[in-house]
């Protein structure tokens, strides 16, 4: 049996990628939830299933490590993990397709990871553009298209052996 799931269109969706893109996910949440300033947008669900205090207690003990830490790990790199994540899963699931809709969902990656960033430049959207963050933004839309397309084919030696 291969190592591998299959999506409906017959595509090989690596195990691999999912966690990477999972792993990438956890780490860039992680060191926002921990190190980034309490912001109302996203810590407003914290509360909902009681995590208000666990998040608390982590974000505390961590206070004295986060002075100690580079700023673009703290505000950066969340962007670029994040965009390597997105970039990864759907390079993934539409690698190969022939579906119009494959189109579509690999337009979203430069879309998004970089949409987000020059709406902030223009204000239409609140934040603070930021190179770094459009070149971890463009680093992880990059890394994460080329490791989601070589994953996803099958090694040389499955279809030789066909």
């Amino acid at each position: 049996m291969k190592s591998g799931l299959f999506c409906s269109s017959g595509i090989r969706f690596n195990r691999l990628n999912i966690l990477l893109g999972s792993v990438a996910l956890l780490l860039g949440g992680i060191i926002y939830i921990l190190f980034r300033a309490s912001e109302p947008v996203f810590f407003k669900w914290i509360p909902g299933p009681g995590l208000a205090s666990w998040f608390g207690f982590a974000r505390q003990s961590s206070v004295t490590f986060s002075h100690s830490l580079p700023e673009w790990i703290v505000f950066s790199l969340p962007n670029g993990l994040w965009a390597f994540a997105y970039a990864l899963i759907i390079t993934g699931i539409w690698a190969g397709s022939k579906s119009w809709l494959r189109i579509f969902w690999m337009a979203s990656i430069p879309v998004l990871v970089l949409g987000f960033e020059l709406l902030q430049l223009t204000s239409t959207i609140p934040g603070v553009f930021c190179l770094h963050d459009m070149a971890f933004g463009i680093a992880g839309l990059i890394i994460g298209i080329l490791a989601g397309t070589k994953t996803i084919n099958p090694n040389h030696y499955e279809k030789a052996s066909s």
